[in-house]
């Protein structure tokens, strides 16, 4: 429920201290750009850890473009915000919805989505922020996948936020992880093994 769905390694991201980079360039620790809750305004926050990150292995990605012409590579059960900043999956993003975006003034935008595909391609990325969301490729996307519920995503990965804040010998080398992290699968297993009503409650 947390997170085995990624983007694309030419994603692109805007960092506080280096501007624009390709996610997979990310270094732990570093502030990247989204937009705050309360009055869609940007802000920074931290990306603390790698929740996915395979640099060869092949998926299949949506291709979502919208009417300005911003394109974003994510897998099917990732979620994104349509109108309202509603939580919704990549895979469910139709020709004609409403989808958030960063302006040209940076603040909260809704376009329209023009073209829908898909593409097979290599290397998965997927990092965690501390907001549970940031800007990628200016689009408003999570960090969280195979959940309909933001919220409830948000509030599973408390745990390992604190961890994150209090624990900093994680900073020693920053090397990058490569697999799903294992806070990640095993909150999967558990979800998994949820009876289906549980998980209907829960996301509700």
């Amino acid at each position: 429920m947390a997170g085995c769905c990624c983007f694309s390694g030419d994603v692109l991201v805007t960092t506080k201290s280096c501007g624009v980079k390709r996610m997979d360039q990310l270094i732990r620790g570093e502030e990247i750009l989204t937009l705050s809750k309360s009055g869609g305004v940007p802000k920074y926050t931290q990306f603390y850890t790698w929740i996915h990150r395979e640099v060869d292995r092949e998926t299949e990605f949506v291709v979502i473009k919208t009417s300005p012409g911003k394109i974003l590579k994510i897998t099917g059960d990732h979620l994104l915000f349509g109108e309202e900043r509603a939580a919704k999956r990549a895979g469910m993003v139709k020709i004609g919805d409403k989808i958030c975006t960063i302006s040209s003034d940076t603040t909260l935008a809704e376009e329209v989505v023009v073209d829908v595909s898909t593409e097979m391609l290599t290397g998965v990325y997927a990092p965690f922020t501390m907001s549970g969301d940031f800007i990628a490729n200016g689009f408003l996307v999570a960090c969280y996948s195979d959940i309909d519920s933001f919220d409830v995503a948000h509030a599973s990965m408390l745990p390992l936020r604190m961890f994150h804040k209090l624990d900093k010998s994680w900073k020693k080398g920053n090397k990058n992880q490569e697999g799903l992290h294992i806070y990640a699968r095993n909150l999967c297993k558990i979800w998994d093994h949820l009876p289906t009503q549980v998980q209907t409650a829960i996301q509700k």
